[in-house]
């Protein structure tokens, strides 16, 4: 069959082209995930036990309606507990859904300073960790590691910085790891980065987001006030996104100490850190680490919350996004050159925009990827799906392959993401492994800061 000439052929032809591509590489990563879920749905508590220490426990969390003659409308969170030595995992229920959604409300108001001293509430309190732990603490006598796979509201919580005691958070008293699923831990390793295997270290910061400066949205303005609480810089656009210097120093930070250390690097920056570079890692093989320092969105479902009153403010993709039935559509990460399609609608489908959201994050595959830093707002935030997970960006990269995941619960200020990461890659540089040197830097900035400057940040593995 003749080709037509590119002058005659249809002016579809372009946008069916990537649909056509799109499809295969869904094709190729459904086979993936098929095989995977089916390993999962396959997997006992007993092979679970086995892979157990006798210092060791896995916890599941479970979220699910109640029962009484009939299904109802409340939902209710338990734990299966699985040791060394039980005869079989032991439930234990634990709370109903309110008591959890009550303690972690916060403030509805633009007011930075407000946000932060409800976080810092919810994680000095004991309440919230009471919650989950008080019932289970028997379970958990002789015990110095455990294995946590969270659910439901859950995934909005750093458990590692909820108080247990007056004196120790569940970090610091356990070993904890947390996984997306118990299965996981058949197959668990502890990850580093082995110079043994030359991984690179992929950097993207001091992004130019678009010519011009991004229309500022009124709640992601911090006000100066008495507490001492002032210049929170967060990294979350809504009209737009400006620069942040923050970025391009932390990226620095650590191309130098990796470079310090013997480890190869490759630093994208201002019109070079596209989104075009973040796909062609498509199906690549070499070992390598992503860290990637740029604004993050996620939009809650348009069904369950209000729409903002300046709804119709949103333009082109921005308004999209908000209001899309796919929670996948509705997170996502920002390149260089974001705010050109932001508020205005891409017609041209082949071409790239700049928003890598969660939907098409899942669609690669990452599987040579042994640790994605997201050093943006909000990125371990997706919607909740019961005992799913969270349909977002960490689900995204997980289902692209990605071994560990370090991601952000709310908004972050940029001087203390620097500073934790700049602890958290000396750490690794010097042959701790992941988990080890995350705890390491959060220790260290717990010792400084209230836990608003370092509880975001969780370790997926």
């Amino acid at each position: 069959m003749q080709e037509l000439p590119l002058d005659k052929r249809p002016t579809t032809f372009d946008k069916l082209t990537v649909e056509t591509e799109q499809l295969e590489k869904e094709l190729t990563r459904q086979s993936a995930a098929f095989a995977d879920a089916k390993k999962t749905l396959s997997t006992t508590w007993k092979q679970i036990q086995e892979k157990l220490k006798p210092n060791e426990v896995a916890i599941d969390l479970v979220a699910f309606n109640y029962y009484n003659k009939k299904w109802t409308d409340s939902i209710f969170y338990s734990a299966f507990v699985v040791s060394k030595s039980c005869k079989y995992p032991k439930f234990i229920p634990l709370f109903e859904k309110k008591q959890l959604e009550k303690l972690l409300e916060k403030n509805n108001t633009a007011h930075d300073t407000l946000q932060t001293k409800k976080i810092n509430e919810q994680y000095t309190n004991k309440a919230i960790g009471d919650l989950f732990f008080q019932p289970i603490l028997a379970e958990l006598q002789h015990v110095n590691t455990v294995y946590l796979s969270p659910s439901g509201l859950g995934h909005q919580i750093d458990f590692a910085a909820l108080p247990i005691d007056d004196n120790q958070t569940f970090g610091e008293k356990y070993k904890l790891h947390i996984l997306s699923y118990p299965t996981e831990l058949v197959d668990y390793t502890a990850a580093g980065l082995n110079r043994k295997d030359k991984p690179e270290l992929l950097l993207y910061g001091g992004i130019n987001y678009g010519k011009g400066d991004a229309i500022k949205n009124e709640e992601n303005i911090a006000v100066e006030n008495t507490d001492g609480f002032t210049d929170l810089k967060i990294r979350s656009g809504i009209k737009g996104f400006d620069y942040i210097d923050g970025t391009n120093k932390e990226v620095t930070q650590i191309q130098q100490k990796a470079t310090q250390n013997g480890f190869a690097t490759r630093l994208l920056n201002e019109s070079a850190a596209t989104e075009e570079s973040i796909k062609a890692l498509d199906g690549r093989t070499a070992p390598f680490i992503l860290h990637l320092a740029t604004h993050g969105f996620f939009f809650a479902d348009p069904k369950q919350a209000e729409l903002p009153n300046n709804i119709m403010d949103f333009e082109g993709k921005a308004k999209m996004y908000k209001t899309s039935d796919d929670p996948m559509m509705r997170a996502g990460l920002v390149f260089a050159g974001a705010n050109k399609y932001w508020s205005k609608s891409n017609d041209n489908e082949s071409i790239d925009d700049g928003i890598l959201t969660a939907s098409e994050i899942s669609n690669l595959d990452l599987s040579a990827c042994q640790l994605v830093v997201l050093s943006a707002c909000e990125t371990g935030l997706g919607e909740v799906k019961g005992s799913e997970g969270v349909f977002g960006l960490q689900r995204a990269f997980k289902m692209a392959g990605v071994k560990n995941i370090i991601m952000s619960l709310w908004k972050v200020p940029d001087t203390q993401t620097a500073e934790l990461f700049d602890i958290f890659y000396s750490e690794c540089f010097a042959g701790n492994i992941i988990h080890e040197a995350f705890q390491t830097a959060q220790a260290k900035m717990k010792a400084k800061y209230s836990p608003y400057y370092w509880a975001g940040f969780v370790l997926l593995e």
